[in-house]
């Protein structure tokens, strides 16, 4: 909503979240106020000025009087926190120039301070909804308790519901031209334990609500006077949280903060460094997917399919601005190279499916080839394993395999000559980069690469690069005649699994890792020969592909990804000083490994916005922030809990079994003694009756 090269107002900046974004990807330059004084020591890098002052004092504006012409004041979760929000709008809208100047007006001693707004200006405002699920639940709870963060900010003065919004902007002649909703599931709230506590029936009821996703309400106002027409909340669209995403005029979108943490030392950027995202073709149907997997299937397919393995365990991942996107239409792609360079994606290298002449996957990438919007540098990672139904490329349940054919050397790299002959293919020293995810499966590695230089001088591509990806426990890439080696994570990890400490719903089969400790054996790890590219990544998980035999990766955050993203620049700059090099993220789209770039539903944009981050030297992170593992959460969810208690009930049962056949046989014995006593009457009773009939006889 602010636009790019804007003279901005942050009202309330904090610690700069927004303030970051509007500066490094937008290229605005920022005037901020803000109260506290360790948040304003952060906000000076990022601003022109920053202000000291107290919103709740009407005074305050004051002291920018003698402050230019701003285009945008920019008002994110102020109001709530204002003792009477309801006066500051009025008072905005009555100060607006008949030249169409917006101005801001508190009183003070009977004066009115102005803040200036340029012709054309406007007010990005952000309020939180008030009418979110996770405050009914708190209600319904009995539990209303303020806290440090959230909705139920302890700051928080005033609540607002979206009708509570427009009488707001409406009493005080501002026209809501634009507006986006912040979506956001109760369990990823603050208030998430008082939610997970209402009964079931009551959070499938509250799941019908419209809005009840709906964490904050951000808009655009413009003065009634600009002639604008308004729109209604209740008109902004909210399916997307469930659905895939609509055209970009109704996308609903987030800007969260990451954790704050202590200022990192002054990072310089590293112009030398190109990041180079894997991307994953796999995301429209093929009649090779059709023939093993069903009709239709995509990656989406598995990503949708997926559940969570333990309490906490973020799964499934759904996307958020791209939609469940199909990789035929060329929009998609379009999107797609937008959204990386805009975050600072240099390249794509596609993943490239060949069998002997047999070509899987390939619609979208020659497609791209032939597409002359594509413009998006890129390079290709030969993917030479077997494709298999266990998705592990052993020779289990092959689909189609590596057949290593005669002829196949030359076949191969054939048709990679209109790749390597287009301007887009990446080079390093004039040198096309050809990756190989498995050079050790090659009969003959060290002949393939000389096969493949041959040709490629023949026909005059000149020298190829060739890389060697360091998979399935190969770390020396020079054994196969290859120029460099790539990491690439989570293959030959050597970190320790935690799989003992996490309670798991059903008994697991995979590796859990801790994101800290998987990443720094990769930042820290020698190699030699010493030609490597380093590669990162922002999450890993495979439950979607392979369930309980997943490698997944703890607490793989925005956070903690720009932590290990920024040393790997770093790193990349100090042991290459001045070369071109190249550092790699896996991946840009693998959903059903748990790995994206792309805006999920719950962290949106975070991964990017790190991205860029890192790679401009303005990451702020110092340490991994985001540490440990899910508490064990007891018998409610643990199988190994509910096995002992089965165990227990069975002792409990035997138990009960043994004491029922004692009381039965102490009834048994019991009966007989009575039987035995009744028969001892008997014979007691003829006895007298003989006897008395001798008498009698007598």
């Amino acid at each position: 909503m602010v636009g790019a090269g804007k003279r901005v107002l942050e009202i309330g900046a904090g610690p700069g979240s927004i303030t970051r974004a509007l500066r490094n990807i937008y290229d605005c330059r920022i005037t901020a106020i803000e109260v506290n004084d360790e948040l304003i020591r952060r906000l000076a890098p990022l601003c022109e000025r920053v202000y000291r002052l107290d919103l709740n004092d009407p005074s305050w504006p004051l002291a920018l009087e003698n402050e230019n012409k701003f285009e945008v004041v920019v008002a994110a979760d102020v109001l709530e926190h204002l003792y009477d929000p309801w006066s500051a709008l009025p008072r905005m809208k009555e100060l607006v120039s008949p030249g169409g100047y917006l101005v801001i007006s508190i009183p003070h001693a009977g004066h009115n301070a102005i803040i200036a707004i340029s012709p054309g200006g406007y007010l990005v405002i952000s309020i939180p909804h008030a009418g979110h699920n996770a405050i009914i639940a708190s209600l319904l709870d009995e539990n209303f308790e303020y806290g440090k963060h959230g909705l139920l900010d302890k700051t928080h003065i005033r609540f607002f519901g979206l009708q509570n919004i427009e009488t707001l902007f409406d009493k005080a002649g501002l026209v809501i031209a634009e507006a986006q909703f912040v979506m956001r599931f109760p369990e990823s709230t603050a208030l998430a334990e008082a939610w997970e506590r209402i009964p079931i029936s009551s959070r499938v009821a509250l799941l019908k609500n419209k809005f009840g996703f709906v964490y904050q309400v951000v808009v655009k106002a413009v003065p009634l006077s600009e002639g604008v027409q308004a729109i209604s909340l209740f008109d902004v669209p909210v399916e997307n949280f469930a659905e895939p995403a609509k055209p970009a005029s109704t996308r609903h979108i987030e800007i969260q903060p990451q954790p704050s943490s202590a200022p990192a030392p002054a990072q310089k950027d590293s112009p030398n460094v190109r990041l180079i995202a894997f991307f994953l073709t796999q995301f429209h149907p093929t009649p090779e997917n059709d023939r093993w997997w069903g009709k239709g299937f995509t990656e989406w397919t598995s990503v949708t399919k997926a559940e969570p393995l333990f309490e906490g365990h973020y799964q499934p991942h759904l996307p958020a601005d791209l939609g469940f996107y199909d990789l035929r239409l060329r929009e998609s792609r379009h999107e797609q190279i937008a959204l990386a360079k805009q975050y600072g994606i240099d390249a794509f290298c596609y993943y490239y499916y060949w069998f002997s002449g047999a070509r899987v996957l390939h619609q979208p990438l020659d497609d791209m080839l032939q597409d002359p919007g594509s413009d998006m540098p890129f390079c290709l990672c030969w993917a030479n394993e077997n494709w298999t139904r266990r998705w592990d490329g052993t020779d289990r349940e092959i689909l189609i395999a590596q057949k290593h054919l005669p002829n196949d050397d030359i076949e191969f790299i054939r048709g990679l000559i209109p790749f390597f002959q287009d301007p887009r293919y990446i080079k390093l020293k004039g040198a096309p980069f050809l990756i190989v995810y498995q050079p050790q499966r090659l009969p003959d590695p060290p002949k393939t690469g000389q096969l493949w230089r041959e040709y490629c001088e023949k026909i005059g591509i000149g020298p190829i690069h060739l890389c060697a990806a360091l998979t399935n426990d190969n770390e020396d890439y020079a054994q196969f005649g290859f120029d460099s080696g790539l990491q690439f994570p989570p293959h030959n990890c050597n970190c320790e699994n935690v799989n003992d400490q996490i309670d798991f719903y059903t008994p697991f089969h995979g590796r859990a890792v801790e994101y800290s400790r998987f990443a720094e054996s990769y930042i820290d790890r020698v190699y030699s020969p010493s030609n490597l590219f380093r590669t990162v990544t922002p999450s890993w998980d495979q439950t979607p592909r392979v369930g309980s035999r997943a490698f997944l990766a703890l607490n793989g955050t925005p956070a903690n990804y720009e932590y290990w993203l920024a040393r790997a620049v770093a790193k990349t700059s100090q042991e290459f000083p001045g070369e071109e090099r190249f550092v790699f993220i896996n991946a840009w789209n693998e959903w059903a490994e748990g790995c994206h770039l792309e805006p999920d539903r719950r962290f949106q944009r975070q991964f990017l916005e790190a991205t860029l981050a890192a790679k401009t030297g303005r990451s702020e992170k110092t340490s991994f922030e985001d540490v440990g593992v899910p508490k064990v959460v007891g018998a409610r969810t643990s199988w190994h809990s509910k096995l002992d208690e089965l165990r227990q009930e069975l002792s409990t049962e035997r138990e009960r079994v043994t004491k029922l056949e004692q009381d039965l046989g102490a009834e048994r014995q019991r009966l007989s003694d009575i039987y035995r006593d009744l028969l001892r009457r008997e014979e007691i009773a003829a006895l007298k009756q003989k006897l008395l009939k001798q008498q009698q006889e007598r």
